[in-house]
């Protein structure tokens, strides 16, 4: 039983994390346990077993949810399950963790194309091609400006090349 002074492990908990702290923080996870799971994500991400990799990555946001790597890989697995909606929202998240990278918007992007929200996709793209300034970004500039010129001007209809012929 807990006194007025005592507060109970849920309201500790709760009170760490109102303060930023994470999950995985409480929990006690280390940054190599964490890298082993992201390591065993990403192995299967690369042989493309996306159910096993979203568990994996899910994990890692749930419990460290201020590393931007593990935003992204999670918004990636959710893109190639075709969720979306979802990936929009991690991708955003991803994006916002570091202005600096492109990547998050230009992913943001592709699934609203696979939405055919063509007027998103178009903005996404444009706030891309403002980020890719620096000759370390070229490839995604023209990746980006492609999508964009192969854009229909209404969001009625889909788009006559696929999006995975011009992203890979």
């Amino acid at each position: 039983m807990t006194t007025p002074s005592t507060p109970s492990l849920a309201e500790q908990a709760l009170e760490l994390l109102s303060h930023g702290t994470g999950l995985g923080d409480i929990m006690g996870y280390s940054d190599t346990e964490y890298e082993a799971l992201y390591s065993l994500g990403y192995n299967h991400y690369s042989q493309e077993r996306y159910l096993d990799a979203v568990k994996c990555f899910g994990f890692l946001v749930a419990h460290n949810t201020m590393e931007p790597r593990y935003m992204s890989a999670f918004a990636c697995t959710l893109q190639m399950l075709k969720r979306y909606r979802e990936a929009i929202q991690y991708h955003s998240t991803a994006s916002v963790m570091d202005l600096e990278d492109p990547l998050p918007t230009f992913h943001t992007a592709e699934c609203f194309i696979a939405l055919e929200m063509h007027q998103e996709a178009r903005e996404a793209l444009t706030l891309v091609l403002a980020q890719c300034d620096t000759p370390q970004w070229q490839d995604l500039r023209q990746r980006s400006e492609t999508l964009l010129a192969r854009l229909p001007e209404t969001d009625s209809g889909g788009t006559d090349t696929p999006v995975s012929e011009v992203t890979s």
